[in-house]
């Protein structure tokens, strides 16, 4: 083993490339009409995940597992922070 961390549900790579990161919203995001934030939004939001110290391997979500660059996208999607969203 590499020593990469991996995802605990999959067998994938919790690091991406930002090719790959592009092809996961194209692949699960866009196709599925879901409504994405701006641009300015969107990295308000991963800037304030970024400096959570929730965060695990610099891109993972401590409290939802997911990949906050992916989630970061979605309209419908809010920080699930236990105390409260760090997204307001």
């Amino acid at each position: 083993m590499s020593g990469e961390p991996f995802c605990k549900s999959c067998t994938a790579s919790v690091r991406l490339t930002k090719k790959e990161m592009d092809q996961l919203m194209v692949e699960y995001g866009e196709k599925d009409g879901k409504s994405l934030v701006g641009t300015g939004e969107y990295f308000r939001r991963v800037n304030q995940c970024m400096q959570c110290p929730d965060l695990l391997y610099e891109t993972t979500c401590k409290y939802s597992g997911m990949l906050v660059q992916y989630i970061s996208r979605f309209q419908n999607k809010s920080c699930p922070h236990p105390a409260g969203t760090k997204w307001s």
